[in-house]
């Protein structure tokens, strides 16, 4: 037994010693930490139930206004490596991840949870490696999948003109970038044709969105000593052929294209305070790229239906015009102010409904626009008068146009006591009233008209906080 001590203990050094070495215990400090959200509570009168619903028209997500929005939160995770030579390299790599969350029932926090009802849904939309100025270059690149795009008009949450945000890999060289992007998505039940396929995991058969090819060229150009910028964006979308492997035989479409062009100027502007700009974009989206629809940009997203005869997407087109201003004109008051036009047809000779692949009679035709203006007037700089104003009309098809007027009145404290539209957090007390005119009323064409009915006044009441820091 003496003599079994010693080799026992060893054993036991060696094999605690091991899992000591081999554990990862975390000392790293290059660490960021950000987030977005909005949580609050709000109600309609006129509902049962008092539930709180947006007055935009259907199909138009935030363009409209977004006071009467849901709960929604998101944060993200950076970690930064240090280059090798950090005196003389200045080379930013950096690795981010973000998770959103939101809830189906309008409800995120609280006594919900993902099994009961309305649930919590959990998105990735963020995970990816970058490094930028490699070596004191003017080269960067990235790899995975994040929010690829720049300017937002934040009143109507519409990141547009380059909103390429997926999975895929970019490299950039000075102002010129060049992406290829491979957009996909699982268990869809949107109508987005030619591109969704049937796929049978486990019995049942859902709808997938195809993974299609985005290659993606944008070069800027500054001038008036960098107070201006141009902004040249092309485009190229490639479907494949669909196979027996991936697809029921009876939707194995063959291979479409698509193409995007287009031209955005920004400009600074000189006021009593600075932050003041004005961008102005143009952009059109041919075949397959015609995607621009349900308030976001994203031109894979194709919209309308397909040529059944050819079973192609060729005479498909969006047409996509942007003006957003910011005025800070003064210590005390600040104007925000946007429009936004779409034109858009899918391939189908039809200029009303028409089937998709699945028999589904879907509209082939839109024409859309909207005007909104936030006024801020800095009543104290911890306490600003906000207002709102907006008009929304949405024509799909043959039918008439949907219109909407809104007006927000949203006394709001900014605890961070600055006078600035951007200055955040906000805990705002919100009324918006909204008024439809009889086409929009009698069809329920908002998601408040589907719970109040034949209506052509809405009233809206809440609280709400939304913040962000980066």
């Amino acid at each position: 037994m003496e003599t079994r001590l010693p080799g026992l203990l060893c054993l036991f050094l060696l094999v605690t010693n091991c899992h000591y070495v081999a554990s990862q215990s975390v000392t790293n400090k290059m660490f960021s930490f950000g987030s977005y959200g909005r949580v609050g509570a709000g109600f309609a009168p006129a509902i049962k139930g008092n539930i709180g619903r947006s007055f935009n028209l259907n199909g138009m997500g935030s363009i409209g206004g977004r006071m009467e929005e849901a709960d929604y939160v998101e944060f993200a995770g950076a970690l930064h490596f240090k280059p090798h030579n950090q005196q003389s390299d200045t080379t930013f790599i950096n690795v981010q991840a973000r998770v959103a969350m939101y809830s189906g029932n309008g409800q995120l926090i609280g006594n919900v949870s993902s099994t009961n009802y309305g649930g919590v849904a959990f998105a990735l939309p963020e995970l990816y490696a970058e490094a930028n100025n490699i070596m004191g270059s003017k080269w960067s690149a990235w790899i995975g999948a994040k929010f690829f795009r720049t300017n937002d008009i934040h009143i109507a949450d519409h990141f547009y003109f380059d909103d390429h945000s997926t999975q895929g890999f970019g490299v950039t060289w000075k102002n010129t970038t060049l992406s290829v992007m491979f957009p996909g998505n699982v268990d869809t039940a949107s109508s987005v044709p030619p591109n969704f396929y049937v796929t049978i995991i486990d019995g049942t058969p859902r709808l997938g969105l195809r993974s299609r090819s985005v290659i993606i060229g944008e070069h800027i150009i500054p001038f008036d000593e960098n107070n201006q910028q141009i902004k040249l964006l092309a485009e190229y979308h490639q479907l494949s052929d669909a196979s027996a492997e991936d697809t029921a035989t009876a939707f194995n479409y063959p291979s479409a294209g698509g193409w995007v062009v287009g031209i955005k100027h920004m400009t600074g502007l000189k006021t009593a305070v600075e932050g003041s700009f004005n961008h102005a974009s143009v952009r059109y989206g041919s075949g397959i790229a015609n995607g621009n629809d349900g308030g976001n940009s994203r031109t894979w997203l194709t919209y309308g239906a397909p040529d059944l005869e050819t079973n192609k997407f060729k005479e498909a087109y969006s047409f996509n015009v942007i003006e957003h201003l910011m005025l800070n004109l003064s210590k005390k008051y600040s104007l925000n102010g946007y429009v936004i036009f779409t034109k858009s047809r899918g391939a189908a000779d039809s200029l009303n409904k028409a089937p998709d692949y699945f028999d589904r009679q879907i509209f082939n035709r839109k024409t859309e626009y909207a005007v909104g203006f936030r006024n801020f007037w800095y009543i104290k700089k911890w306490f600003h008068l906000i207002t709102e104003l907006h008009y929304a009309a949405r024509k799909d098809g043959a039918q008439d146009y949907a219109r909407m007027a809104k007006f927000s009145l949203v006394p709001t404290i900014v605890p961070t006591a600055k006078a600035d539209p951007w200055a955040r957090p906000h805990l705002r007390l919100i009324y918006s009233v909204a008024k439809y005119n009889k086409f929009a009323a009698e069809n329920a064409y908002s998601p408040y008209l589907r719970e109040i009915g034949n209506k052509e006044w809405g009233h809206y009441i809440g609280v709400r906080a939304e913040w962000w820091i980066w």
